[in-house]
């Protein structure tokens, strides 16, 4: 195989086998794919470094892809589909060529094929930008509407961002990547998140679809018209090659003839794959007629017989002889719809002569069913030691098998973890003991959650490091050490959310069918929980003078409840809570289902949001200042008493201690290792 080049280098076959892949971290999981920057040694001897995302979605999105197709998610098993996404990155580059919008599409390295992931592989460059740096707090929104002043003039980073991705899926559109608009169109509101900010430009990272463009009507309005439904990364043939037509002369005065030459080689090369690859599905809402013509069943049988071939399915005998033996090949595709790996392994018998021959040995041997069950038993439980399902070096025996089986199935991973390994219950027992007995535990745990939203927020570059040094410094005070901790403790009671949650669904579900309210009683639970917990805060620390009357209100509230210790904060440390309550307001953003997620609109609409309670907080501090000016103490200290004199306290306090100092050590080598 060649290896591909930039846009600006000969137009190549962009399938590689690199002579090795390093993988550097993790940097994300999308609905499709999971992104991870990896050093990679290019067959000519290069190193680059870039990001590969490798498309293994999880159960949803390719139950939506098989609904949708009738087919296998395309990214994942189809060639000629993530050979599509390299071209069309190239041709997106060379369309933004010729305009002058401010934007750049991540370059198209590779594709390959990961073997041990069954997944396509697409490879680009990595870009080292950041996503929207939210505007600052403006406490003064609700007054201002309230005496109808006008706004003070400033530039939200969102908003420029929006105006940007409204030209660039225009100009998509217009050019024929009529798909490919859906990745930067304003109203899918986690398409902002598909651009970095590198400078005063954006970059699109992402160009390659998860779910088909059902969430906006234009998009399945044009597939209605195109016979096309539901539309996924669609191409306009025609329109592409008539823009190009009419925008020659000017892409040969911007990029130059020679560029030109290789972008109308890149999109004649971009219609062959797509074309290829949306005729070898079965797609009935897609022009529906082809099916009844020969072309368009053998388009499909192909790409069966392909992928087969590719997962190793059927053996190399059996690949060759598949056009003859038809009802071999109808054989191994009805075997392959039994459910989870029985479908794939009665293919393999049927298709591969070494599989049979296997299950005759284990037919006739002890032995033979003995190593084979062990291999298997082996690579389940690398597989699950590698997702974190078990410890590392936890032996699964036939007997343990089916329940490790059924959890895998149906549980996460951390669910799993706590279920079968000891250890883990065993600690996280003790956090949960600390977090009720230990007061320097709960002031501890506070405050590394707080730091922790710092780190998070400087990380991603929407706080400045002058700004996060600001932040840490305001963490010291006994005041804020009591609010700390238990703001900590309000946050502990969301590890009860999976047991908390069903308890409300069937508490409402079961009024609405009998109309008793005592069935409501678990919609109280966690207020009466945050209550308990405020009280005893303030019990333990009464002689130090610290005010709790707003947590009590603010926590019998739902949903904002866990923001009572910020809110109660902010009399005498405004800079951090303000922080709190807007790292609140993202944190539930990112959680929102479908339109939620990192830097995506919802997520910045309700840090905007949060002005307003920030507006609030502020007016309440300063009508509570000029009645009753609150006196606290701003004493720093460094270690908080231990719990009483008592054997038991002494001992819960040494616990804490270990804990907390275990905790540092992780967190140090995890910073450690992502430095290295």
């Amino acid at each position: 195989m060649q290896s591909p080049t930039s846009p600006q280098g000969n137009c190549t076959d962009p399938e590689i086998t690199p002579n090795s892949v390093r993988v550097v971290r993790a940097l994300g999981q999308g609905r499709a794919a999971r992104a991870q920057l990896v050093e990679t040694v290019m067959p000519d001897g290069r190193t680059v470094q870039c990001v590969e995302k490798v498309f293994a979605p999880g159960l949803l999105t390719r139950a939506i892809y098989r609904c949708s197709f009738q087919s296998p998610f395309a990214y994942q098993s189809n060639r000629d589909a993530i050979v599509a996404c390299y071209y069309r990155r190239r041709v997106a580059a060379g369309v933004l060529a010729a305009s002058d919008i401010e934007a750049s599409i991540a370059e198209p390295l590779y594709v390959r094929y990961d073997r041990d992931a069954r997944a396509w592989v697409l490879a680009a460059k990595w870009i080292d930008g950041r996503g929207i740096r939210p505007a600052d707090a403006d406490a003064s929104r609700l007054r201002r509407w309230l005496l109808r002043k006008e706004p003070p003039a400033r530039a939200d980073e969102v908003d420029a961002l929006v105006e940007t991705m409204h030209q660039l899926e225009s100009m998509l559109g217009d050019c024929g990547l009529v798909g490919s608009g859906w990745q930067v169109a304003p109203r899918a509101l986690v398409s902002t998140a598909n651009l970095l900010r590198v400078g005063n430009q954006y970059t699109i990272v992402d160009l390659e679809s998860g779910i088909p463009a059902v969430l906006v009507p234009r998009y399945l309005i044009n597939g209605a018209a195109r016979a096309a439904l539901p539309p996924f990364d669609d191409l306009d043939a025609d329109r592409l090659r008539n823009w190009i037509d009419q925008n020659e002369i000017m892409l040969k005065f911007r990029i130059g003839q020679d560029a030109v030459r290789r972008l109308r080689s890149d999109i004649e090369l971009l219609i062959e794959s797509s074309s290829r690859w949306k005729n070898s599905e079965l797609a009935l809402f897609r022009r529906p007629w082809r099916l009844l013509t020969r072309r368009g069943t053998s388009a499909y049988h192909r790409e069966c017989f392909r992928r087969w071939n590719q997962d190793r399915v059927v053996d190399a005998a059996t690949f060759d002889a598949l056009g003859q033996t038809p009802l071999k090949a109808r054989m191994i595709w009805y075997a392959g719809l039994l459910p989870a790996g029985l479908g794939t392994l009665s293919s393999r018998i049927i298709g591969r002569r070494d599989y049979r021959d296997r299950l005759i040995d284990c037919l006739r041997s002890r032995e033979a069913r003995a190593e084979t069950w062990k291999g298997f038993l082996d690579r389940c439980q690398t597989k699950w030691s590698k997702s974190g399902r078990i410890a590392p070096g936890t032996r699964v025996s036939m007997f343990n098998f089916a329940a490790h089986a059924g959890l895998s199935h149906c549980t996460p991973a951390r669910v799993h973890r706590f279920i079968v390994d000891p250890h883990r219950r065993r600690d996280a027992s003790t956090k949960l003991l600390l977090l009720v007995l230990s007061a320097r535990y709960q002031s501890w745990f506070g405050q590394n959650r707080v730091e922790a939203s710092i780190e998070s927020w400087s990380g991603r570059k929407r706080i400045s490091g002058h700004d996060a040094e600001s932040l840490r410094e305001d963490l010291c005070g006994n005041e804020v050490r009591v609010y700390t901790r238990g703001f900590g403790m309000h946050l502990a009671l969301k590890a009860l959310a999976p047991v908390i949650a069903p308890a409300k669904v069937g508490g409402v579900a079961a009024f609405l069918a009998g109309g008793n309210l005592w069935f409501l009683l678990p919609l109280l639970l966690t207020p009466l929980l945050r209550t308990a917990v405020t009280l005893l805060n303030w019990w333990t620390t009464r002689d130090q003078h610290v005010p709790h009357g707003e947590v009590l209100v603010m926590g019998l509230l739902p949903i904002v409840g866990s923001l009572a210790f910020p809110m109660q904060m902010f009399a005498t440390r405004p800079r951090l809570s303000t922080f709190l309550i807007r790292d609140a307001a993202s944190k539930l953003g990112q959680r929102v289902p479908v339109y939620g997620g990192s830097d995506s609109r919802t997520e910045i609409a309700l840090i905007r949001a949060s002005d307003f309670v920030i507006e609030f907080m502020q007016l309440m501090s300063q009508l509570s200042q000029r009645i009753s000016p609150l006196v606290t103490s701003s004493t720093r200290r460094d270690t908080l008493p231990i719990n009483g004199k008592t054997r038991v306290g002494k001992w819960i306090d040494r616990l804490a201690i270990s804990h907390i100092e275990s905790a540092r050590e992780t967190s140090h080598e995890k910073r450690s290792r992502t430095a290295a």
